[in-house]
């Protein structure tokens, strides 16, 4: 009885930190996007200052954060999750099962889905630049 509880609390916590963990890869990449921005505004502030056009490839910058990114993030948080979930599954006593089993088919199946989206995303640098040339 005791070893069940024991394994139950070490999938909790594997989930929890697999949770936390991609929360703060996100907040992190979050963060360093917001001070790339900064520092190209920065930039675009000094050049206009000294009576300068600023490069292109600062605006092009600019342009490109708002766009979204493949969900590779996505895909490995969510594999975490789903493995999580299996074990849980697979060390459940076999009334306590369904619930874990959905979950962590859940799981696997958006885990698939994203990684769907991150392979086929069509690549959308240079789409411009090659048909102005």
């Amino acid at each position: 009885m005791i070893t069940g509880e024991i394994e139950r609390w070490m999938v909790a916590a594997f989930i929890f930190a697999s949770i936390s963990v991609g929360m703060l890869g996100a907040g992190w990449a979050q963060w360093l996007e917001h001070k790339r921005r900064s520092q190209a505004m920065e930039v675009i502030k000094a050049a206009l200052e000294a009576g300068k056009e600023p490069p292109a490839l600062i605006y092009d910058q600019i342009k490109d954060t708002g766009q979204s990114k493949p969900p590779w993030g996505e895909v490995v948080a969510f594999s975490a999750l789903g493995f999580g979930f299996w074990m849980a599954y697979a060390n459940a006593a076999a009334d306590d099962k369904t619930p874990f089993l959905v979950i962590a088919a859940t799981m696997t199946v958006t885990a698939l889905g994203c990684l769907a989206l991150a392979i086929m995303r069509p690549d959308r640098g240079g789409g411009k630049d090659d048909e102005s040339e």
